[in-house]
């Protein structure tokens, strides 16, 4: 599968338009956030100790919290993706 299709709630659609988020930028977001997300569950497969609770937890709740914690492990990345 190279090509996915996400449904956005209107009110993060309208976000997305007014804040003029370009689909270069949603998708270069988009694809770090899965590498990051499935690089998490390889390291919780192969290690009994996870510090903060899993990413797939994470998803039950609100996906707020998900995106602070990635945000805050990859800051470096999102500084880089924020400058282009």
């Amino acid at each position: 599968m190279d090509t996915i299709t996400v449904r956005l709630p209107e009110d993060v659609a309208a976000q997305l338009e007014a804040e003029r988020i370009s689909e270069e930028q949603l998708g270069s977001f988009v694809v770090a956030a899965l590498k990051a997300w499935l690089m998490r569950r390889q390291a919780a497969n192969t290690s009994a100790e996870v510090t903060k609770r899993s990413w797939s937890e994470a998803f039950r709740d609100n996906a707020v919290a998900f995106v602070d914690q990635l945000i805050d492990e990859n800051r470096a990345l999102f500084e880089e993706l924020a400058r282009l």
